[in-house]
């Protein structure tokens, strides 16, 4: 059996000393240092999920900036599309307009120059019949 006697009062006693001496020497500072690292975590952890809010709002305004200046780009661009239509439009009405002075121009030419044919024609059917009737008659008329 068990004997109690006063040897294992003194290893109860010094088993309390070791036990108050590790808890000064060694427990509280290990659970201070656990709770002030947990501490720094949790900081951590805010300041990251601050960081990762604030990430996501500048990556929400730059999509929302973007947008807008596609929109704007878009808009800009249907407009110099259409100046430019408008221009071609009227580059085109303008070469027509000349092309049409040409033509005239041209026909004008023409017909001048066929009435210039057609009397210079007259003129010379009028002296070959004159010749021919000459040579046939024999005589001049």
């Amino acid at each position: 059996m068990i004997d109690i006697n006063i040897s294992l009062l003194i290893q109860l006693v010094n088993f309390i000393v070791l036990l108050v001496a590790l808890n000064i020497i060694l427990f509280k500072p290990l659970l201070k240092n656990m709770r002030e690292r947990e501490q720094g975590i949790a900081g951590a952890f805010t300041d990251a999920k601050t960081a990762q809010e604030r990430v996501q709002s500048m990556l929400e305004q730059y999509n929302a900036a973007l947008g807008d200046a596609k929109q704007k780009a878009a808009a800009v661009y249907h407009i110099v599309y259409q100046q430019g239509l408008d221009a071609q439009r009227d580059m085109i009405a303008a070469e027509r307009a000349k092309a049409g002075e040409l033509l005239n121009k041209a026909r004008a030419e023409i017909a001048a120059a066929a009435a210039a044919a057609r009397t210079e024609l007259k003129q010379e059917a009028e002296r070959l019949s004159q010749d021919i009737t000459a040579k046939l008659l024999g005589r001049a008329v």
